[in-house]
């Protein structure tokens, strides 16, 4: 896959594992003026408005993993997550068209005036996607934080959330892939502050 390239604006990475707060982080990017695209969410909204991927996914999952006409994505998660061959096959059809969307929203923010463009995604380094953007920032925190983040937020049993980071690259990867890194281990201000500090940063070297 090649790297998309705009005329007048720059994409970068943003990623960060389970509960490390790279959504947080991503709003405070928006706050800062600076267009975010997460591919996260293009995702969902594939999964639960395009016919065309209903009829696969019912193919590949059966009728049971939809509630009336909209797929259940945590019976999705929950299949895929235990069946790599089926997480291999709706990451073949969800990804192209993930992309697709994603290049019509970022000409967009171009057009609006946008000259930077953070493309958001926890998966960006699982799948090999790092290497299409000229900077990677990372989110980073501890494990134990992290794994107290998600039960709270999501109420999910600690095992799952085990499997979960199990599932996912090392922080040692993380940093080894980063041109920059957010350290999210005290309040959302202390983050808030470190990503202003950041985007000043690249403001004074005049990366954007």
């Amino acid at each position: 896959m090649e790297p998309l390239k705009l005329k007048n604006a720059r994409i970068w990475g943003l990623t960060g594992g389970i509960g490390s707060g790279k959504s947080l982080a991503a709003r405070y990017f928006q706050e800062e003026g600076i267009s975010v695209i997460n591919l996260d969410s293009l995702g969902k909204e594939i999964i639960d408005h395009d016919s065309e991927v209903h009829q696969e996914l019912k193919r590949l999952f059966g009728n049971a993993i939809f509630n009336k006409q909209t797929p259940n994505r945590a019976k999705i998660r929950e299949i895929v997550f235990n069946e790599p061959k089926k997480r291999e096959v709706l990451e073949q059809l969800l990804h192209p068209r993930i992309w697709s969307k994603f290049e019509v929203k970022a000409k967009t923010a171009e057009q609006e005036g946008a000259t930077l463009i953070l493309c958001e995604a926890a998966l960006l380094i699982e799948h090999h996607h790092a290497n299409l953007f000229p900077r990677l920032i990372v989110v980073l925190a501890n494990t134990e934080l992290r794994k107290q983040r998600v039960h709270q937020r999501d109420k999910m049993e600690f095992s799952l959330i085990e499997s979960v980071l199990k599932s996912q690259t090392t922080d040692e990867e993380r940093k080894r892939l980063a041109t920059d890194i957010l350290i999210n281990e005290g309040t959302a201000e202390t983050l808030k502050a470190e990503v202003h500090e950041l985007v000043m940063q690249w403001k004074h070297q005049r990366r954007f």
